[in-house]
């Protein structure tokens, strides 16, 4: 893709309208979206499961984790493609965001007053059909408005507020609103506000790409995807081809890199309450999760910011994704080794490093490797919806199951992750 270029004094590059306020705004609307995707897992499903179907708790939960993966898998593809052919007075993405979160809020709210659990299965449907359009159109944001020189910075405001919605989440959900009810409609109120200013807010950004012919009447504080296609939308009728592996072979292994370092991820962290519960005995494993989790925040602001400063000053996003992934798989490694409270506690330290680091570079390294500026929703989508593959869950209840315990469980999401890492030597278009 080319860089923009601009005039002005030697050495200094324009940020094409990709300032700290921009990047605050792009970083709520992530917010909102992490909160809606990142609490169900990590704590707030597990504990409605817990207590509407205590005996079968973690069939329930991997079977829920496997629908919803199965749902984004389908849908974020669907959705990016539509999003790219999408003309509308107000922006396509901004578009099909709004109505994303307002899809996925409204059932959200609901699910913590079900007793049933094949109800709060098919409300979850609903949530991600509504994730899955939002995910689309907000993640397709960095190409199109982004130059190259500043995406590590956006895809840290993409990455860094996943740690944050989890934690202010985690802290809502446990110390202030500790009813089920409450505590899914309270996320779902502030999920759904979180993108209003980033979205309803006018821009005068300017697309990452050399625009097409402008129209001469748009009013320069219209939506900045609204002007006259700016990011090569694909004409009506025209078909944009899938990437293929011969011809964007980069594109795949950007891919199997990010699918291989989540899954791992996924399989260890998704079960950590059961594991803080069932292997550590802790008196108190909520509270212990929190713990946990706020040890992982810290870490994991301090490398998401560094990393994506970092990619951006060195351009070496291989090298960064490849210790980012090293590091979770550390962590991995060392509850399989040693399960205990210390060792969690370290363990808490080496993910939220790894996992920081890998998300403030890995949207970059992504965005980098599109093929087509015409369809990037629809070829993010399909990058999004394959790490969405319920590989960790299903590996995880195979472990679970048939194979060993925890300790299993952890060292086989360390080779996964390990894996990730060393897949995405195999790109040669990015450093």
């Amino acid at each position: 893709m080319d860089e923009v270029k601009v005039a002005g004094p030697p050495g200094i590059r324009d940020d094409g309208g990709v300032g700290r306020n921009w990047l605050l705004g792009y970083g709520a609307a992530w917010f909102g979206y992490w909160l809606v995707i990142l609490l169900p897992p990590q704590f707030m499903t597990p504990h409605l499961i817990g207590h509407i179907a205590p005996d079968d708790k973690v069939g329930v939960l991997s079977y829920l984790m496997v629908q919803n993966s199965l749902v984004v898998v389908v849908c974020v593809p669907v959705a990016g493609m539509l999003c790219d052919r999408s003309r509308t007075r107000f922006g396509r993405r901004r578009v099909w965001a709004l109505g994303g979160f307002l899809l996925a809020a409204v059932p959200y709210a609901m699910i913590g007053a079900q007793t049933s659990w094949p109800v709060v299965a098919g409300l979850m449907v609903v949530v991600s059909v509504g994730a899955s359009a939002v995910l689309a159109s907000l993640s397709a944001v960095i190409a199109d408005r982004v130059p190259p020189h500043r995406r590590g910075a956006a895809s840290a405001a993409m990455g860094v507020p996943q740690v944050i919605a989890l934690v202010v989440g985690m802290i809502l959900v446990t110390m202030v609103v500790t009813s089920i009810p409450w505590s899914w409609a309270l996320i779902a109120v502030l999920a759904a506000a979180s993108p209003l200013p980033f979205f309803l807010a006018r821009t005068r950004s300017r697309p990452a790409e050399r625009p097409m012919a402008p129209s001469t009447d748009a009013p320069m504080d219209m939506p900045a995807d609204v002007v006259a296609d700016p990011v090569g939308a694909p004409r009506p009728g025209e078909r944009v081809p899938f990437p293929r592996p011969r011809k964007d072979p980069d594109y795949y292994w950007a891919l199997t890199s990010r699918v291989l370092i989540n899954a791992g991820n996924l399989a260890g962290t998704t079960y950590l309450l059961y594991f803080l519960t069932d292997v550590l005995h802790r008196p108190d494993p909520e509270t212990s999760l929190l713990i946990l989790t706020l040890i992982y925040l810290v870490c994991c602001a301090t490398t998401g910011w560094l990393g994506g400063k970092a990619s951006d000053l060195l351009g070496r996003r291989r090298d960064l994704i490849a210790v980012a992934g090293a590091l979770q798989a550390g962590a991995a490694a060392l509850l399989a080794i040693a399960p205990a409270w210390p060792a969690a506690m370290a363990g808490a330290v080496l993910l939220g490093a790894g996992y920081g680091a890998f998300l403030s570079v890995d949207q970059a390294l992504v965005t980098d490797v599109l093929p087509d500026q015409r369809s990037r929703a629809r070829d993010l989508g399909v990058i999004n919806a394959a790490q969405n593959v319920p590989l960790a869950f299903g590996v995880a209840w195979l472990v679970l199951t048939f194979v060993g315990g925890y300790r299993v469980l952890y060292a086989t999401a360390a080779v996964i992750m390990l894996l990730g890492s060393v897949s995405v030597y195999r790109i040669r278009s990015v450093r």
